[in-house]
């Protein structure tokens, strides 16, 4: 009866931790590999070159983010860097009405990291392919966020901060056509981002809509 009754206990003991163990801490896979990925550098066109009259606009665009990382605009930038599944409901939250949190919203959290991972793999052989310098290497400056500075990161275009922010823009438009406008336009914000803190050029960043 004893060792009946701690068997018991012992089961009550392991569903109580069952259920109380969080979705952020669960593993997630993307939904394709790196080689099952479609290769985007045959998709997109190159990068600018220095010499191309396009990459002007890279930089009067390089130049307008560091005139704006002392503002509150700056400053939301540097927030938007540090992306994953908990900060995009959070952000995407605040413009659909609704308190999304992991634990409030299970499913669209472990849809989005997903998501996250598959754009991981999506853009990792244009990456290589281009090879791209990115802005704060090319001027030899600093970032709004020197945390992620390296001095052989050379994987600019397209971006992948941008190109995941988009993708899970569109998602949440199906989910939630009320709000598809307040949906893209901080998807849209969420890549102008990179532009500001230096990180990426404004090509960069347009390409990652793609």
């Amino acid at each position: 009866m004893k060792r009946k009754a701690l068997m018991a206990a012992a089961v009550l003991c392991s569903v109580g931790a069952w259920a109380q163990k969080s979705v952020t801490e669960e593993k997630f896979a993307p939904f394709y590999t790196t080689d099952q990925a479609p290769r985007m550098e045959n998709v997109i066109p190159a990068p600018p070159s220095l010499t191309d009259a396009r990459f002007f606009d890279d930089w009067t665009q390089y130049q307008w983010g560091k005139s704006v990382r002392g503002t509150e605009r700056g400053r939301q930038a540097i927030a938007d860097a540090d992306l994953c599944a908990k900060y995009f409901l959070e952000r995407f939250g605040a413009v659909m009405g609704r308190d999304m949190t992991p634990d409030t919203y299970p499913e669209l959290f472990r849809l989005i990291s997903r998501l996250h991972l598959t754009e991981q793999q999506a853009g990792a052989s244009a990456k290589k392919y281009f090879h791209r310098v990115r802005p704060y290497q090319q001027f030899q400056e600093p970032t709004s966020v020197p945390q992620y500075e390296s001095k052989t990161d050379f994987t600019s275009y397209p971006s992948g901060h941008t190109h995941v922010s988009w993708l899970v823009g569109l998602t949440l438009t199906a989910i939630d056509p009320a709000h598809t406008e307040q949906i893209m336009k901080v998807a849209y914000e969420l890549g102008q981002s990179r532009v500001i803190v230096g990180f990426h050029y404004q090509s960069d960043v347009d390409m990652g809509r793609v």
